[in-house]
């Protein structure tokens, strides 16, 4: 069995394809040449070249789009994220699609040519898998009743609580989020920093220079109050260094619009580190049975709150953490995660109906 995983956001599919591997899965991974630094294996892995089992496309030439096809005719199943199920269902070969975040929230919902295109990839995917708690009502909407839920899959073992690490004497909050407002509310948190800021001195935020909104976040930031109370990280940070500034914070702050975990709030569990962000307590209930033990916060009262319950508690900040990484392996296990996909692509090979698949994988333990 010869799998393909196209695509790589934020390093996701590479991390799909390696563990593939690793539990003897001849799989490759398609990517996208000359990508931007968040979505290149060396910056997560430190990797001095490529392994053979990456394969690339170039955008630059006009034949790009029949090079990733031409690619994907080669293998026995592909596992394709973001936009590129749209080429897998143009293939001719079996293939899942693993929605990411906006490509099902957003474009499949648009009536343009590529969202029409990617709903109709959708639609006839052998199954979608939907990574995130949140997508879950763009699924019901699109009426995808091929769909399933498998939690997006990351390395936990790089993001393993650190010893020693914490230096500062400072209370201080790693806020790591793409500033984008409408789909983050970084202003929620950032304004109710500030408000903690202005009382009390000991207190500090990290923050990464992303976004389109990173000049309106700085104008919060920039005030005579709260002069010393913050460090602005390079846009271009290498995946690979984020490991040691989780372990060197106090707590995370991610998102408050989205209700639910992504990446940075997986990362800061992983590394026990108390997290604060929104998230929709009915979908988790329905999804995973239980809450994580986050501090689950949605307006700028709320986060305030939690931020000042916080820094009073440092025994709360280490239960919090603890809890959140005992949770995070048990509902997010890596090895259950590749057991379902192992299993999903065989069944697919086997030709078994959703229904079945649905039923089996939920099994899977």
């Amino acid at each position: 069995m010869r799998v393909l995983v196209a695509g790589n956001l934020a390093n996701t599919g590479y991390q799909i394809a390696k563990s593939l591997r690793g539990k003897g899965i001849d799989a490759e991974l398609l990517i996208k040449k000359n990508d931007l630094p968040i979505h290149d294996p060396k910056s997560f892995d430190d990797i001095i070249s490529y392994p053979t089992w990456i394969k690339f496309w170039d955008g630059t030439r006009k034949s790009w789009k029949f090079q990733i096809i031409s690619t994907m005719k080669k293998y026995d199943i592909i596992h394709a994220s973001t936009e590129l199920p749209i080429f897998a269902m143009f293939s001719g070969n079996p293939y899942i699609a693993m929605a990411t975040g906006d490509d099902i929230i957003e474009l499949a919902q648009k009536k343009t040519v590529k969202g029409l295109l990617l709903k109709m990839a959708y639609k006839r995917a052998r199954a979608v898998v939907y990574t995130g708690t949140y997508m879950h009502p763009s699924v019901v909407k699109l009426k995808l009743r091929n769909s399933l839920f498998i939690p997006l899959l990351w390395d936990y073992e790089k993001f393993n609580p650190a010893q020693g690490l914490k230096t500062s004497e400072k209370f201080t909050i790693f806020h790591p989020t793409n500033h984008y407002w409408k789909d983050k509310g970084n202003d929620i948190f950032l304004r109710a920093f500030a408000r903690l800021a202005r009382k009390n001195d000991n207190v500090h935020v990290i923050t990464i220079n992303r976004g389109q909104d990173f000049d309106k976040s700085l104008k919060i930031l920039s005030v005579p109050e709260l002069k010393g109370k913050f460090t602005i990280l390079p846009e271009t940070l290498p995946q690979s260094q984020l490991p040691k500034i989780y372990a060197s914070v106090d707590a995370v702050a991610d998102q408050f619009i989205a209700g639910s975990l992504g990446l940075i709030g997986q990362e800061a569990m992983a590394s026990e580190k108390p997290l604060i962000s929104y998230l929709n307590e009915d979908l988790y209930k329905n999804i995973y049975g239980d809450m994580p033990p986050i501090l689950n916060a949605r307006t700028e009262s709320d986060v305030y709150d939690s931020l000042v319950r916080l820094l009073s508690d440092d025994k709360k900040r280490t239960e919090i953490g603890t809890k959140s990484r005992r949770w995070l392996l048990m509902h997010h296990n890596p090895d259950i995660i590749m057991k379902k996909y192992i299993y999903l692509y065989k069944a697919i090979l086997d030709k078994k109906n959703i229904s079945q698949i649905k039923t089996e994988i939920l099994q899977i333990s």
